[in-house]
């Protein structure tokens, strides 16, 4: 099920009676300039964060691992290493939505923050690499968060 005014292609709903966060969308939405199509982009991030944040304050489990963290490897080393020392950490589903939300607003915001940067014609990507380093880690990392909610709402 999409959304209902069809703003964002980020959406929940119900798999076999388990509630789901869609996949972030790999491509770009749609949009008449560069600046439309970035700025629906970090809309889709926050819709994203914040979807998957409500489901995991939902289920109401206990510690687990984070298991959709194990093997992600991210190209900026300041946020593998922050991946590398919570790999070992049980969280319960409401610190794992805590978690989610303060990635996914970072990731949010370090899109926002870089519109200056924008490569005309590729509107998701920087002219600054370590910057988009940064913010592809922080793109991989909130997918590998809110696949883990889903992963415990199917467990549900």
């Amino acid at each position: 099920m999409s959304t209902l005014f069809k703003l964002t292609r980020i959406f929940r709903t119900n798999v076999n009676g388990h509630p789901q966060i869609s996949e972030f969308p790999e491509d770009a939405p749609t949009g008449d300039t560069d600046l439309e199509v970035r700025m629906k982009h970090f809309t889709e991030i926050e819709n994203f964060t914040f979807l998957g944040y409500v489901l995991a304050h939902e289920l109401g489990g206990g510690l687990k691992l984070i298991r959709t963290i194990q093997n992600l490897t991210v190209p900026d080393p300041e946020f593998q290493a922050l991946i590398d020392r919570a790999k070992p950490i049980q969280v319960s589903d409401e610190r794992l939505g805590d978690e989610l939300l303060d990635v996914g607003i970072n990731w949010e915001h370090f899109v926002a923050s870089t519109n200056n940067l924008m490569i005309p014609g590729d509107p998701l990507h920087i002219t600054d690499l370590a910057m988009q380093a940064k913010i592809d880690s922080l793109d991989e990392i909130s997918e590998a968060l809110v696949k883990e909610v889903n992963k415990r709402a199917r467990k549900q």
